[in-house]
Formats: C-alpha cells, structure tokens, sequence
C-alpha cells in the first residue's frame, strides 16, 4: 500500500483560579487492510483499500470545588474514507464459508458526536465509608454512510453508549470496584439490517495486596446473568468468576 504521512496537532489552555481547561485537536489517519481483513479464508477481501481519516475534537473539563472531582464535556468528529469495516450482508459476503460476514470498505463516511463525564470523589475520610469514588461516561456517535446517499448509520456503531465505574479502597492494600456499560442498538451492515439488540451488563472486582509482590484477586462478570451479543451471532458468556494470585518481582539484573 505504500507509504502514508500523518499528523496530529493539539493544543490547550488551564486556568488555575478556576481549575477549567481546554483542549483540542485536529489529525490525519491512515490504516492499511491487516492481513485477516484481507485473506481469512471466507472472510477476508483482497480487494479491500486503505482507510484514511481526519479528526477533530474539542473539550471542556471543569474541577469541582474542594477537590471533589471534574466534570468534562467533548465534541468529536471523523470524516473517513474507505473505511474497513466487518459486516453482515449474506446479499454481499457470500464467499465459501463467509456465513454472511465479511470485511468491505464504505467510500465515505462520517462520525461526530459529544463525549459527557464525570469523576466524582463521593467520600475521602468519612466515618463509615472512606475513598468512594464514582466516574460516569456518555457518548452520543451519530455515524453516516455519505457515499451512497442513502444516509444510514455505519455498522456495530451504537447512537447511544453509557459507562460507569463505582470504586472503593478502605484501605491501602484493599480495592472493589463496580463497573457498568450500556451499549444501545447496532445495525449489522450498511443497509441498517440485522440489528443486534441494546444490553447493559454489570462486572464486580476486588483485588489485596497480600504482601509487595502478591495480589490475590477476584472478579464477577456479568452479575446478573445478561445475554447479549457485542456482534450479531456471537453469543457472550455468562455469569462467570475467576480468582487467582499475580505475583510481580523484579530480577535483579
């Protein structure tokens, strides 16, 4: 595919009175078929071009008073040109052993949306609950197929997507954290077919430091049991738990 150039330029402004900044920036981007998107048998196209795309994004983020957090509000857009994606479209993947999926590339297509999140620290020093902290994200992508003027949303591009971390350590060695994630429908394919259903899942982790160099760990994914689908067909697993022991030591060299 040659050679490609890109760039990226950014820049920001922080006023220490207020704790506000701003942020933003503009690139360029280049990414070249990998070798699955182009020769998995079944799958790949040989036929696929490189993606190039250009980015802007531009951000406000406001600190609380009293150090109790921030609270951040993005603007994002993306222009792309040949951009690969993996569908489902049985009309158009239909190579020996495809089951309907394969890798194309959209001609044009756009992105732009907001980003709206916050970092809140709930308790520090309380008297029952001590570093409690709460961290919220929301996106909003309103994605475009422009190249062949019907004007459909892009593919396993959801309009809607909400994230949440709830994070506890009552002590230095002891932390839990609850994590949360909304994904809002997707389509699978250019044409706004085969759309695979919203979710919202729920995962609980908790980690000690037994000693400096062993952590004993647990983790709980999928908490009440959801079933769903990231991709039209591939099913997820169910509630699972895992726990074991990392150990971390440096050689002396």
């Amino acid at each position: 595919f040659g050679s490609a150039t890109t760039y990226r330029v950014t820049g920001g402004d922080l006023h220490q009175e207020t704790g506000t900044k701003l942020r933003g920036s503009y690139s360029t981007g280049f990414r070249a078929p990998t070798i699955n998107e182009l020769f998995f048998p079944g799958f790949g196209n040989p036929n696929l071009k490189p993606e190039k795309s250009q980015a802007f994004d531009v951000a406000l983020e406001q600190a609380l008073p009293n150090d109790r957090g921030s609270i951040s509000v993005g603007y994002f857009w993306t222009r792309y040109r040949n951009l690969i994606l993996s569908v489902f479209d049985p009309a158009e993947c239909t190579a020996p052993g495809s089951f309907g999926f394969c890798a194309q590339n959209v001609g044009l297509a756009k992105a732009e949306g907001v980003e709206v999140s916050t970092k809140l620290k709930l308790y520090r020093d309380g008297r029952w609950v001590k570093n409690l902290d709460l961290q919220i994200q929301y996106t909003y992508a309103a994605t475009r197929d422009i190249s062949s003027g019907s004007d459909t949303r892009l593919p396993k591009w959801p309009l809607h997507q909400i994230s949440t971390i709830l994070s506890y350590q009552p002590i230095e060695s002891l932390r839990a954290n609850l994590e949360g994630r909304y994904v809002g429908e997707r389509f699978g394919n250019t044409g706004n077919g085969n759309p695979t259903p919203s979710f919202v899942v729920w995962n609980l982790s908790a980690s000690y430091d037994v000693t400096k160099y062993m952590q004993a760990y647990l983790r709980l994914d999928n908490i009440f049991n959801e079933k769903y689908e990231e991709t039209l067909f591939f099913g997820t697993p169910i509630r699972s738990i895992f726990g074991g022991v990392r150990i971390n030591y440096d050689l002396p060299i």
